[in-house]
């Protein structure tokens, strides 16, 4: 009987573990075939993955990620009725399964069959009319089917059906901006600002998702405008509409929102010094202007009150400016004022505001930029080299506790020193900032391409190269460009001999000392000289923007049409047809020649980096209303 008693126990042990180990063959295969079939899946091969899928499925119907693969295949395939077959079966296990229920209705919407699609969620929102994710659930389905308006409808439901006006606020207004009804997504995320006007931000960023589109910022600001005059005590209101003028750039409205604004939030003058600082920034001169000379007369006690000024100042010279974007003759403007003395009233006032910040903030950080931007206006704007000296070695006497505006004063004064042609002392400055040991910042790196411009203009090339490559090994570095583009130069033209590059450097030293006549007349030899070289295209270039920074535009253009006419590989062209369509706009004021100009620059070269700037020039010539 003992013997009897434990064979029982036993053959129950065995046969137990027989059937676990059936049982793990069997999951075994399965994730073995699963896995085949996402592998098919995932290659495309469609049809072979369902098979599997099927084959799975009718040996396990209850695993649920078997029947999601499945559904997903049939679908994928548009075998819609299997998948509606599919979903129903395992509804009959689960009738109340919301998720279920959305999928069913997604597969009929899919079918075109909209009104069985329509009768499925119905189901799925009787399950559990009074909770949140019932309709969520369901509206987001009908969002996928791409029946946006539907889904608005249930989130309405839902709201009622929950007694919450501001659930589903967010998903409402995506949903509106989707079917392009601007108004009312704009509502529906003015809500969101009520609800919690942290979500500004946020609001901003999604509105800003169409208000780059036909009608969305006029239909938006319209909007928020009315929003304002029925909630004016809401500043986040204001701070929206304030960011609505500022896109569509009417920065004198966004003016005004901000001065009230800044009396509503008792922000004593922030919220206006901000404004002012984005208006500079996006170059609404006379708005950042104003509004900076709100600040510094309003809030005396403003604590970053020399900060202001120097904006004020800074806007005052940007304005004075602004008539050369593009640069493309340099600092100074061939086509304003026939001498450096009629330019000057021009920059005079920013002068004042600088030397007022001066006086007021001395021996401050402020104080030091300020006189830094009086010498560049007096170098640059008004060629007054013993003014720029003057201010530059104060700015070297006082303020050497600010290393990085001593630096920038110690290059200024170098070029100063180029430019009356003391080469000497130009080195001497430049060296000092520079250093002897690695180069590890734009200072040094600035200063080194100026030591290797003046072994070029020395004619003294392989120094130049040597020094030229410690910067082109650097690709973040701001002064690679210039090493870069001067390393090409010279290795170019140094072959067969270097002569014809000795002279162009000659000529090219004189016009950056501005010795234009000088400069002239050796760049005209060496086309003489040395016809033949590959530096002549560089030459008549060079020689075009020293015609027409003489005021002789009508030589200039003939000089620019012999390059393109000579020169029809040269890599300047793009830019010698922009500097055409720019003499003739602006120095000959011919308009028809102009826009031919700039119409062969978009034909040529469509991916100039000139091609949205000539564009623009094209519209504003002929009126167009873009």
């Amino acid at each position: 009987m003992q013997i009897r008693g434990l064979v029982l126990p036993l053959l129950s042990v065995l046969l137990s573990i027989g059937w676990t180990v059936n049982s793990l063959a069997q999951r075994g295969e399965t994730d073995i075939k699963f896995r085949l079939a996402q592998s098919y899946e995932r290659s495309g091969d469609f049809e072979s993955a369902l098979k599997l899928y099927q084959e799975l499925h009718q040996k396990d119907s209850t695993n649920a990620a078997i029947a999601e693969a499945l559904r997903r295949l049939y679908v994928q395939l548009k075998r819609y009725d299997e998948a509606i077959v599919l979903m129903q079966s395992l509804l009959l296990v689960t009738p109340n399964d919301i998720g279920l229920l959305t999928q069913l209705a997604s597969i009929f919407a899919l079918k075109s069959d909209e009104p069985k699609a329509l009768e499925v969620w119905e189901r799925a929102i009787a399950v559990d009319t009074k909770n949140e994710i019932t309709y969520r659930l369901v509206a987001n389905s009908m969002t996928q089917s791409r029946l946006f308006d539907r889904a608005i409808a249930i989130y309405a439901r839902g709201r009622s059906a929950l007694g919450n006006s501001t659930l589903f606020t967010s998903d409402i207004a995506y949903l509106y901006s989707m079917m392009m009804n601007y108004r009312e997504a704009t509502r529906e995320y003015l809500n969101l600002i009520r609800q919690n006007p942290n979500q500004l931000g946020y609001v901003q960023s999604r509105i800003a998702m169409y208000t780059g589109r036909e009608g969305g910022l006029e239909l938006t600001t319209h909007v928020v405008e009315e929003a304002v005059n029925n909630d004016p005590g809401n500043v986040q209101l204001h701070q929206l509409l304030a960011w609505l003028y500022m896109e569509a750039r009417h920065f004198d409205k966004a003016y005004y929102v901000y001065k009230l604004i800044d009396a509503k939030s008792n922000a004593s003058g922030n919220e206006l010094y901000n404004f002012a600082e984005r208006a500079l920034r996006e170059k609404a001169y006379t708005t950042a202007a104003k509004t900076f000379q709100d600040v510094i007369q309003l809030y005396p006690k403003f604590p970053h009150r020399a900060q202001a000024k120097f904006g004020y100042a800074r806007t005052l010279e940007e304005a004075d400016a602004a008539i050369d974007t593009l640069k493309l003759f340099g600092d100074k403007n061939p086509f304003g004022e026939k001498s450096d003395e009629e330019a000057k009233p021009r920059f005079s006032n920013a002068i004042i505001a600088y030397d007022d910040i001066i006086r007021e903030f001395p021996s401050t950080e402020i104080a030091a930029r300020s006189l830094l931007r009086i010498a560049i206006l007096k170098q640059e704007k008004f060629f007054d080299l013993d003014g720029a000296r003057s201010s530059l070695e104060i700015l070297q006497r006082d303020y050497a506790r600010f290393p990085s505006i001593a630096n920038e004063a110690r290059l200024r004064l170098g070029d100063v020193f180029f430019i009356l042609g003391d080469l000497q002392k130009a080195e001497s400055q430049y060296q000092m900032v520079a250093g002897k040991g690695p180069l590890i910042n734009e200072h040094q790196e600035r200063a080194t391409v100026r030591l290797a411009e003046l072994r070029y203009f020395q004619g003294l090339f392989p120094e130049a190269l040597e020094k030229l490559k410690a910067l082109t090994a650097n690709p973040l570095s701001n002064a690679t460009n210039d090493a870069l583009s001067l390393q090409l130069f010279i290795q170019e033209n140094m072959k067969p001999n270097d002569a014809a590059l000795r002279e162009f450097a000659k000529a090219d030293l004189r016009k950056r000392q501005n010795k234009l006549s000088e400069a002239l007349k050796y760049f005209e030899s060496l086309v003489q000289t040395y016809p033949n070289t590959d530096i002549v295209d560089e030459t008549l270039m060079n020689i075009g923007d020293i015609l027409t920074q003489m005021k002789r535009y009508g030589e200039a253009i003939a000089t620019y049409e012999k390059m393109l006419k000579d020169f029809p590989q040269s890599i300047a062209l793009e830019r010698t047809l922009m500097k055409m369509g720019e003499v003739y706009e602006r120095g000959l004021y011919d308009k028809t020649k102009a826009i031919g100009s700039y119409e062969q620059l978009l034909k040529l070269y469509p991916n100039s980096i000139y091609v949205n700037e000539a564009r623009k020039r094209i519209r504003e010539m002929r009126g167009d209303n873009i």
